[in-house]
C-alpha cells in the first residue's frame, strides 16, 4: 500500500550530519533496521537538484523526464542506491501531477529505495549524509521542519579512521575540517535549538541501547529491538554475493565492516597508538580548545612555534576547497552538467581524476 499525497507531505525528513567517519554509517543502519524508516546511502542529490527544480511550480510528464535524467547524473545516486529510474518513474506515476513539487519528488525519490531490512509503512525518512554538513540552511528552505542528528567523534580518532579511508592524507587538513564541520553544525543548532539532537560516537558506543532509545523519543518513533542487533542482517546481506547492489556491498566489506558486527567500543582512543606524538599535538593544537566543548579534552599542551604558520597555511588550503564546494553547487544547473561532461573526458583521455569524477572512476566498471 502507497502512502496518499498528504501522508508524503507530512512525512518527516532527518538527516544525519556530521564528519565522516565519525559513526554516521552505523547511526543510519541502526535507524534501516526500525521497520517503519527508510533510509538512504549517500548522496546529495537533493543540492544537485534544488537548484534547477526547487520553484518548479508546474509538472508535467516531460519535466518529471527530465528530472529523472538529472537525478542520475549525480555519480553517488547512480552507484550507490542501486534504484533504477523506471522504479522511481512508476513511484511518481502513483501520483497527479498537480500534487507535485520539489518536496513531495525528493520524499518519493526516497521511498523508491529497497532496503535489506523488513519494511512496513513508512513513518520517517532518514537521509546520512556528512557532506550535508555545509549544507543545512539549503535543507531548511526544502523541508523547513527537518530534524537533525549531530554526530560528533573524538578528532584524533576521527582524522586517524579518515587518514586510512580517504583520498586527503593530510592531518592538519583534517583537523581544520573536522572543526569547520562541528562549528558549522553549532552555529545552526543555536539558530534551530528545537530540531537538534548531538551524541558524541564514544556515548552512542558505549551504551547504544540508552542512547538509541533517547534518539526514538527525539523523533518520536518507537524503539525496535533490530536497532541493537541490525549486524546479523547486514552481514548476511553485505556478503551475499547475490546482493543486487554489489558497490554498496564492497563498500561496507571496505570501509564500513563495523556494520557487520555488533556495536562495540574497540574504535574508540585507537589514536594513541596509531598517531606519532608530533601528530598529536599538532592537530591539538589546531582543535583543542574547541574541542572541549565536546569534552575532548588535549592530552598534551606543547606547542611548538612553527604550528602557527604550518596551521594558518593549511586553514587556508582547506577554507578554499570549503568555497569551491559551496559555489558549486549555486551554479546554474547547466554549467554544472557542462563541468561533469569535461571531468568524464579528462579522465577517458588523460587518465585525471578529480572530485567532479572521482565517483564514476571508481565504479564506471564495477
Amino acid at each position: 500500500m502507497h502512502l496518499t499525497i498528504t501522508e508524503i507531505e507530512k512525512l518527516p525528513m532527518i538527516f544525519i550530519i556530521g564528519r565522516g567517519r565519525s559513526g554516521t554509517s552505523m547511526l543510519q543502519t541502526i535507524f534501516d533496521a526500525n521497520p517503519c524508516v527508510k533510509t538512504a546511502n549517500e548522496s546529495p542529490f537533493i543540492l544537485h537538484l534544488k537548484q534547477k527544480y526547487s520553484r518548479v511550480k508546474k509538472w508535467n510528464s516531460k519535466k518529471i523526464n527530465e528530472f529523472i535524467i538529472d537525478l542520475y547524473k549525480d555519480k553517488k545516486f547512480t552507484f550507490l542506491w542501486g534504484i533504477k529510474p523506471d522504479d522511481i518513474k512508476k513511484n511518481i506515476n502513483l501520483y497527479a501531477l498537480s500534487d507535485l513539487n520539489f518536496p513531495v519528488l525528493c520524499k518519493l525519490v526516497y521511498l523508491t529505495i529497497s532496503s535489506p531490512f523488513p519494511k512496513e509503512k513508512t513513518t520517517l525518512i532518514v537521509d546520512k549524509n556528512p557532506l550535508y554538513s555545509p549544507f543545512i540552511r539549503e535543507l531548511t528552505e526544502v523541508f523547513p521542519d527537518a530534524k537533525f542528528i549531530h554526530l560528533i567523534r573524538d578528532y584524533r580518532d576521527n582524522i586517524n579512521s579518515s587518514r586510512k579511508a580517504f583520498k586527503v592524507k593530510n592531518i592538519i587538513v583534517l583537523a581544520h575540517r573536522w572543526k569547520r564541520y562541528n562549528k558549522t553544525i553549532d552555529k545552526y543548532k543555536e539558530k534551530y535549538p528545537n530540531q537538534f539532537y548531538t551524541i558524541r560516537y564514544e556515548d552512542l558506543v558505549t551504551n547504544p541501547k540508552k542512547n538509541i532509545l533517547e534518539i526514538c523519543t527525539f523523533l518520536n518513533i518507537s524503539f525496535n529491538q533490530q536497532m541493537s542487533e541490525f549486524y546479523d542482517t547486514t552481514r548476511e546481506a553485505y556478503t551475499d554475493k547475490t546482493f543486487k547492489n554489489g558497490i554498496m556491498a564492497e563498500l561496507v566489506q571496505r570501509i564500513h565492516s563495523n556494520l557487520l558486527n555488533p556495536i562495540t567500543t574497540a574504535q574508540i582512543d585507537k589514536w594513541k597508538n596509531e598517531l606519532s606524538i608530533n601528530e598529536i599535538e599538532l592537530i591539538e593544537y589546531i582543535t583543542g580548545e574547541y574541542a572541549k566543548k565536546y569534552d575532548y579534552f588535549p592530552s598534551t599542551h606543547n606547542s611548538k612555534y612553527y604550528f602557527f604558520f604550518i596551521s594558518w597555511k593549511n586553514y587556508f588550503i582547506d577554507r578554499f576547497s570549503y568555497v569551491v564546494y559551496k559555489i558549486y553547487y549555486r551554479l546554474p544547473f547547466k554549467i554544472r552538467d557542462i563541468l561533469r561532461v569535461i571531468s568524464d573526458k579528462l579522465f577517458d583521455k588523460l587518465g585525471y581524476s578529480n572530485a567532479y569524477n572521482d565517483v564514476s572512476v571508481r565504479y564506471r566498471n564495477k
